[in-house]
């Protein structure tokens, strides 16, 4: 296979033209056919891991794997009518009440493929459980930071992560205000970022979570998220439009170059976007992570892996998942990445760090230097809730513009309320 040059995709969504382009070479390499009957068929919206069966189908001669992109696998799942079943289904939003009824369970991989448990992250483990039957194996995960310049550094605490309180309180030292009472820099603006105002949301006790075919919360605790922030706009930063009027005139430009600027002290990131950019914009940042409650919470878009009930190669499908993960597999798959250096490649493993402990403490520090310094702590990561097949459109849609608004509002006029929102999204939808 010859190796691919300035191939740029810009925008997520596009990275659908690297995997066809990637899978049209694994087809014309191994010969595979989706209707050849002894092909592994794996559903996956994860555009790596046509890379990865192409190394899989390169090291097994008498077995191959065949890839089948699929938007949103479990909705596709869910929707299956007269196609052919996976026998792999990898993706996020697998985590659902409808789990057990369509996969296999995975106990016995354990002991037949030869895998420890102990090799994972338990609480990833654990979120693939039913009753304590495992039925999911965690794949990949993102986390929580904020980044800052490193002409900064004296001004941030060096524990390696840092709670909400302590953004709060060192942002609003780095405030400055000229002669004529106007902001020339605020250390941190809430409203700067709409993933930051869900993350204080969920970590501040809203509790999102699925719940049929749409999703609940906690009505107290999403209430007591908004109060945090705007309480945060409004002591620190003097007022929302205030706060709205910085962010237009200075905070307009990627997050690195927020905090290199001068005008921020941080900006929120999660790793996938971080440990993804260029060793040219990283190398006057450092970040941290965030934690609450002594707990750094799991981005909600966990990646998880399953046989699916109907799966008609269920034993090529677990010899598939053991190599995967397996860190010497990891490595390779990092090491080949690291040589021919595509464009579009995600951060790590599957766009996140490993489910393998091993990996994340000492083989993708090898590659991603910036976590030579700070590894996550494995046992402080928490697990996102369950969240309908559907959440992408529900949290963009709905959650997201409620928050905007919500935090925004002094109080002075009506904003519509998420249950409304909820149940006019539901009619938009499903009618």
């Amino acid at each position: 296979m010859k190796q691919l040059k300035n191939w740029i995709v810009p925008e997520k969504k596009l990275r659908l033209l690297s995997l066809i382009f990637l899978y049209a070479a694994i087809l014309s390499v191994t010969g595979c056919s989706v209707k050849n009957e002894k092909h592994i068929i794996v559903w996956t919206n994860i555009p790596e891991f046509a890379s990865y069966i192409e190394l899989y189908n390169s090291t097994h001669d008498d077995k191959k794997a065949v890839l089948i992109y699929k938007d949103n696998p479990s909705k596709a799942l869910s929707a299956l009518n007269g196609e052919t079943s996976p026998d792999i289904v990898i993706g996020p939003w697998l985590r659902t009440e409808k789990t057990s009824r369509k996969f296999r369970p995975l106990d016995t991989i354990f002991d037949r493929e030869h895998i420890s448990s102990s090799v994972f992250y338990s609480q990833l483990l654990s979120a693939g459980q039913v009753k304590r039957t495992q039925y999911l194996l965690p794949v990949s995960f993102n986390l929580p930071a904020v980044i800052f310049s490193t002409d900064n550094q004296e001004l941030v605490e060096d524990n390696y992560m840092l709670s909400l309180e302590q953004i709060r309180t060192a942002g609003a030292a780095y405030n400055k205000q000229n002669t004529n009472g106007l902001f020339t820099r605020i250390g941190f603006a809430p409203q700067s970022s709409s993933d930051f105002l869900y993350f204080t949301a969920k970590t501040k006790g809203a509790h999102f979570h699925e719940s049929k075919n749409s999703f609940t919360w906690n009505a107290e605790g999403l209430a007591d998220s908004i109060t945090y922030l705007r309480n945060w706009t409004k002591n620190a930063n003097s007022s929302s439009k205030v706060e709205q009027d910085f962010i237009y005139k200075y905070l307009y430009m990627p997050a690195y170059k927020q905090v290199t600027s001068g005008r921020t002290l941080f900006a929120y990131i999660t790793s996938d976007i971080l440990f993804h950019l260029s060793p040219e914009q990283t190398a006057h940042i450092d970040y941290r992570w965030i934690y609450e409650d002594k707990k750094i919470p799991i981005e909600d878009p966990l990646v998880m892996m399953g046989i699916p009930q109907r799966a008609k190669h269920p034993t090529q499908a677990s010899d598939f998942i053991a190599w995967f993960l397996n860190a010497d597999t990891q490595h390779a798959i990092l090491e080949h990445k690291a040589k021919i250096n595509l464009d579009t490649d995600q951060f790590g493993i599957a766009g996140g760090f490993s489910s393998l402990k091993e990996v994340n403490e000492h083989i993708l520090p090898l590659y991603d230097t910036m976590l030579l310094s700070n590894t996550p702590p494995g046992e402080m990561l928490s697990v996102p809730e369950n969240f309908p097949a559907g959440w992408t459109d529900m949290k963009e849609q709905i959650v997201i513009p409620y928050l905007i608004a919500e935090t925004a509002n002094s109080g002075s006029r009506q904003i519509e309320s998420l249950s409304d929102r909820v149940t006019e999204w539901i009619k938009q939808n499903y009618n």
